[in-house]
C-alpha cells in the first residue's frame, strides 16, 4: 500500500506551480491573482499581451490563462506564438473569454489551446480546470522523462536491442545493433518489414527464426547463432525474443536482444580442447600398453624374418601377422585422432548410438590394467541427436573415465542409450566409491574435484555440464557412498525427417 500511495502523491500537481496571467482587464486580473494565490499556486500577472514572451522567458511558468479579447496583441495570435517556440510548445494554455460561440471555441482549439473558459465562470470551475490540467501536465512530464531513461538504458546498452510490430515491422533498433551488423547495412532500417530485411544480413534471417519460436510459444525464446561479418570474420552471437504484451495480455511488440559471445565462444573452445588433452593424459598409460604390445609382435616377427629360418610357409604366417598387428595399432591411433583433433563446432545430425559407442571403445584404455568391466547398452531404435557431435562424445568420454576411475578394485561401468519420451536418456552407472552428501552440490562447479590421487582440472564435470546446456538437455546424478553413481544425461531427440542428414 505505502507504494501505491507514493506514486499517487507524485501524480499530483507540484506544491507551488507556477500560473502566468495575461488578463487586460485589472479587476479581473487581481481577482484571479488572490484566488489562485490563496490555492498556493505562485502566480504573475501581465495585463499587455506584448509582454507575455518576456515573462514566459524570466516566470517559466506551468500554466498559462490567456484572455482572448485584447488590445494590440490578441490571446489567440499570443497562444500561436507560444506554440511555436520550441520551449514553451507543450505548455497548458487556457483561454478565458467572453465569447462562447461555437465558431470561437473552435478557433482557439486550432490555435493550440487546451481549454476554453467562458465568462462569467465560477471560481470553482477555473480551479479544477487548472488542478487538471496541471496533473495532466505533470504526468506527462513523468512519463517523458521515464522515455528518456528507458531510451537512454537502451542506448547504452552492450547488446543490441530492437522491437518488432505484431506485423513485423522494425520499430526501434539501438546503435549497438547498427555495430552489430558490421557495416553490412547502410540503408534506413526502421519502417521496413522483417521480411524485407532479410537479403540484407543473415542476422535477420536469425531474428525471424526466434520471432517465430516466440509467436509458436507465445513465451520466451533463445538461440546462439554464428553470423558472418563484413571484414570476413564469423562472430556467435546469443538471441533472445520475447513478446511484450498489454495488461489484457494482448501482443504489442516483439522485442529481439542479440548479445556478441565470440570471445566467449573461443574461451570455451578452448577450456574444450583443454578438457580433451585431460581426458587422453588419463588414458596414456592404458594406450601405451595397448600399442607396445603389438609393436612387439611386430619387432619379433621382423627379427626372426631377417634370421631367414623356416620354411616358406612360416615365413608367410610371420608376414600376415605383421600385418595384423600394424591394423591394429592403425585402429588405436584412429580412434585417439577422431576424438583429439581440433575442428570447427558445426551443429549436425547424429545417431547417439554410435557416437556413445565410440567414445566406449576409446575409453576402454583405461581399464586394461584394473578389474573393471565396461558394459555398453545401446538402443535397439535409431536416436538422432542435433548439435556438436564432438563435444557430445567429449562429455560421454568424461563421465565414461570418471566413472572408470571411482571404483579403487574391481566392479562394473554400465552405459546405457535408450528413449525418453522426446529425449535420449544415456546413463553411466559405476559401482565406486560414491559422492558424499556434503559435496553433491558442489561437482559441476569449475576446479572442484574429489579426486585426491589424481591430478585432474577440476574442470570436466564443468564443461560436461555447460556442452549438455548447449543440447537444450539435463545432466543430473545420484550417489550413494559406497555403492556408486550414476549420471544421467537427457538430450531432446531430432527426428531424421526433420533435420538434413550429415555423414556422422
Amino acid at each position: 500500500m505505502e507504494s501505491q500511495r507514493t506514486v499517487l502523491c507524485r501524480s499530483q500537481p507540484v506544491v507551488g506551480s507556477r500560473i502566468l496571467v495575461v488578463e487586460d482587464d485589472a479587476d479581473s486580473g487581481n481577482l484571479l491573482l488572490e484566488a489562485l494565490s490563496v490555492e498556493g499556486y505562485q502566480v504573475q500577472l501581465v495585463a499587455d499581451g506584448s509582454r507575455t514572451f518576456d515573462a514566459l522567458a524570466q516566470f517559466c511558468p506551468d500554466l498559462l490563462l490567456l484572455d482572448v479579447m485584447m488590445p494590440n496583441l490578441d490571446g489567440l495570435e499570443i497562444c500561436r506564438r507560444v506554440r511555436g517556440q520550441e520551449s514553451s510548445r507543450f505548455l497548458p494554455i487556457l483561454f478565458l473569454t467572453a465569447k462562447d460561440d461555437l465558431s470561437d471555441k473552435i478557433e482557439g482549439f486550432q490555435a493550440g489551446g487546451d481549454d476554453y473558459i467562458t465568462k462569467p465562470f465560477t471560481i470553482s470551475e477555473l480551479l479544477a480546470r487548472i488542478k487538471s490540467h496541471l496533473r495532466i501536465q505533470h504526468l506527462k512530464n513523468e512519463l517523458a522523462l521515464s522515455e528518456e531513461r528507458y531510451r537512454l538504458l537502451i542506448e547504452s546498452s552492450p547488446d543490441g536491442i530492437i522491437l518488432l510490430s505484431p506485423h513485423l515491422e522494425l520499430l526501434f533498433h539501438n546503435s549497438r545493433f547498427f555495430e552489430l551488423l558490421n557495416g553490412s547495412v547502410e540503408k534506413p532500417l526502421v519502417g521496413k518489414t522483417l521480411h524485407a530485411l532479410t537479403p540484407l544480413s543473415n542476422v535477420f534471417v536469425e531474428i525471424s527464426g526466434i520471432v517465430d519460436s516466440v509467436k509458436s510459444t507465445n513465451a520466451l525464446c533463445q538461440k546462439e547463432a554464428r553470423i558472418s561479418a563484413s571484414n570476413h570474420r564469423t562472430i556467435h552471437l546469443e538471441i533472445v525474443g520475447m513478446p511484450v504484451k498489454t495488461e489484457f495480455a494482448k501482443v504489442a511488440m516483439f522485442q529481439v536482444v542479440l548479445r556478441d559471445i565470440t570471445d566467449r565462444k573461443r574461451i570455451e573452445e578452448a577450456l574444450l580442447q583443454t578438457e580433451k588433452i585431460n581426458a587422453l593424459g588419463t588414458l596414456t598409460s592404458g594406450i601405451a600398453h595397448e600399442i607396445n604390445n603389438p609393436l612387439t609382435c611386430v619387432s619379433n616377427a621382423i627379427q626372426i624374418l631377417q634370421r631367414r629360418t623356416g620354411n616358406r610357409e612360416r615365413q608367410e604366417e610371420l608376414f600376415s601377422h605383421v600385418l595384423e598387428q600394424i591394423e591394429r595399432i592403425a585402429g588405436i591411433v584412429k580412434d585417439l585422432r577422431v576424438f583429439s583433433q581440433p575442428h570447427e563446432s558445426v551443429p549436425i545430425l547424429f545417431s547417439a548410438n554410435e557416437a556413445v559407442a565410440e567414445m566406449a571403445k576409446l575409453a576402454k584404455y583405461q581399464i586394461l590394467r584394473q578389474k573393471v568391466t565396461l558394459g555398453v547398452h545401446t538402443s535397439e531404435e535409431g536416436l538422432f541427436l542435433f548439435g556438436d557431435r564432438y563435444q557430445f562424445q567429449q562429455v560421454i568420454l568424461n563421465l565414461v573415465v570418471n566413472a572408470i576411475q571411482a571404483i579403487k578394485d574391481e566392479g562394473e561401468v554400465n552405459v546405457r542409450v535408450e528413449r525418453k519420451g522426446n529425449s535420449a536418456l544415456i546413463t553411466v552407472d559405476d559401482t565406486g566409491i560414491g559422492i558424499p552428501a556434503n559435496q553433491m552440490g558442489r561437482i559441476f562447479d569449475p576446479f572442484f574435484t574429489t579426486k585426491h590421487d589424481w591430478k585432474g582440472t577440476g574442470l570436466g564435470l564443468a564443461v560436461s555440464y555447460r556442452i549438455v546446456q548447449l543440447f537444450r538437455g539435463t545432466l543430473t546424478v545420484q550417489s550413494t557412498v559406497g555403492s556408486g553413481s550414476r549420471f544421467m544425461v537427457t538430450v531432446p531427440l531430432s527426428p531424421p525427417s526433420n533435420q538434413k542428414m550429415k555423414p556422422s
